[in-house]
């Protein structure tokens, strides 16, 4: 039996799997969806997989950790075998992710075990975080409507996600880690000496990541990781199903507590595992730390986990939902519209006609759903460049999208956002565009197709003024007629559309004309 990569398009629901490689561990679940409980876990293995040592000290998967992924990967699939478990996940999250051999990794796993292991990005398991979280609080503390920051705390990489008004605001990913911090130290350090070395740098990191959102002032910090779970339990006799609290001053004396403890007496004293209460006294600075900058009181702890993110996602793709984070990853890009201090009105304007046109010319585009998202995004940022220089500042907004974080995207995504952007003026693809060339033949295809509607609609707002609330259109064989319901005079619009609607022309064959309805 061929075990197979879920895809969205499955309704079977037979039993299913997620594998879930950290930086010092590989973990495997086994579920039955049900339509009562969501689902039931019928097994789970967890094996010890140290690439954080490797990664984090040298860059490369040293060949014996390679060889113990391989022999844990077989495990894992002969287990799904047994289940009989033909559909899974598995993604690899901050060492398989900056792993300068991670190719040559992934292509092993595969060969070994039959098991397709994908990285999952940074902006792609902020995704998976923010969506478990909303669902464990379930509009508990105000999470719905109000700020708050989540601080996802893992032993290799952490982030930290600006909410607003219930909205994804912002997520950064940060080399920044529980076990990373003494692996890359290089040293078993004192309390005072880590100290010392971790607070500046902690303080540092938070410190520029919460200054770009300077106007959300949080009711709640809300801390993600299992060192934060280990660290709720101290202390208490049952820990809630869902989400626990911690205040400041009750942290505090934990915090003060486990100073002073190594990780021997913290796995005998709470029955922490080895990892967690490795853990455990790095993850205070880091909390202590966040308490500080943002002036919170108070701490939210949801008990949610990779796999759980992974699981609740892989149900609602069978079940066939639409992702519930679209709306998401429109308002972070509307902030980092703002950020870069771009046109409100005029960013909202072509966005919305964008997609507007994209709907009307369905029959001929040929685009997916996934690139009505995408071209929402980019009618939402095209302009950033401006914030550089208006002269060419088609190419800054390549570079400087190129190089952002987007929520919910993927690098390949990221990446052809931005050369859709660098697109939406002056001169069309060329050969010579490096840019352009390297992308793959059909994405290339999709770039020119999103790049042609987005001139139009940037066109249709020459003047930033957000004239045109509607348009319908009629296609011919040679031409589509826009019927637009807007300003008496569409002089201005036709002049853009004159400069801009070429590459509409090239790419579908068919020459825009503007017309007025009433």
């Amino acid at each position: 039996m061929q075990l197979k990569p879920f895809k969205p398009e499955t309704r079977d629901a037979g039993p299913v799997a997620v594998i879930d490689v950290g930086a010092y561990s590989a973990r495997l679940r086994i579920v039955q969806i049900t339509e009562t409980v969501g689902f039931d876990i019928l097994d789970e293995a967890v094996q010890t997989l140290p690439l954080g040592n490797d990664v984090f000290r040298e860059g490369n998967i040293q060949p014996a950790n390679i060889r113990l992924a391989e022999e844990i990967f077989r495990d894992f699939s002969r287990l799904m075998h047994e289940y009989g478990v033909e559909k899974y996940r598995a993604v690899g999250t901050s060492a398989v992710r900056e792993a300068l051999n991670r190719d040559i990794f992934l292509n092993r796993i595969q060969l070994a075990s039959g098991i397709h292991l994908d990285v999952l990005e940074g902006a792609s398991e902020a995704r998976l975080i923010f969506l478990a979280v909303k669902d464990a609080l379930r509009g508990r503390f105000a999470f719905t409507k109000g700020n708050a920051v989540i601080y996802t705390i893992g032993t290799g990489s952490s982030q930290v996600s600006v909410v607003e008004e219930g909205m994804l605001a912002s997520a950064d990913t940060i080399r920044l880690g529980t076990l990373r911090l003494i692996e890359e130290l290089g040293q078993r350090m004192t309390p005072q000496k880590l100290r010392e070395a971790v607070d500046p740098l902690v303080a540092a990191v938070l410190s520029g990541i919460t200054r770009m959102a300077s106007g959300v002032h949080p009711e709640n910090v809300i801390a993600v990781g299992a060192p934060v779970r280990a660290l709720i339990t101290i202390g208490r006799k049952r820990v809630p199903k869902h989400c626990a609290t911690m205040s400041r001053d009750n942290f505090r004396r934990i915090f003060a507590k486990v100073a002073n403890m190594s990780v021997d007496e913290l796995v005998s004293t709470y029955h922490f595992n080895d990892l967690d209460a490795a853990g455990i006294e790095p993850c205070c600075h880091m909390i202590d730390q966040l308490f500080a900058i943002t002036g919170a009181k108070r701490m939210v702890v949801p008990m949610v986990n990779t796999r759980d993110a992974l699981t609740e996602d892989l149900m609602r793709e069978i079940s066939g939902q639409p992702d519930p984070f679209i709306p998401q990853m429109i308002h972070a890009a509307g902030n980092l519209a703002n950020r870069y201090n771009c046109d409100e009105t005029h960013w909202r304007t072509v966005s919305r006609l964008a997609v507007n046109l994209f709907d009307l010319i369905n029959d001929i585009h040929g685009l997916k759903p996934r690139d009505r998202v995408l071209l929402e995004i980019v009618g939402v940022l095209h302009e950033v460049g401006l914030f550089i220089s208006n002269r060419q500042h088609h190419k800054h907004s390549f570079y400087l999208l190129k190089n952002s974080e987007l929520p919910g995207i993927t690098s390949e995504e990221q990446y052809l956002i931005s050369v859709v952007s660098r697109y939406h003026r002056r001169a069309t693809p060329k050969t010579s565009h490096t840019e352009y060339m390297t992308l793959a033949p059909d994405d290339r295809v999709r770039v020119s197709k999103l790049a042609a509607i987005l001139r139009v609609a940037d066109a249709l707002d020459r003047a930033h003024q957000g004239k045109i609330r509607d348009m319908q259109a009629v296609i011919e064989d040679e031409r589509v007629i826009l019927r637009v319901l807007g300003p008496q005079d569409l002089t201005l619009e036709r002049w853009g559309l004159s400069r801009k609607a070429d590459m509409f022309q090239q790419v579908f064959g068919r020459k825009i004309v503007l017309e007025r309805r009433s």
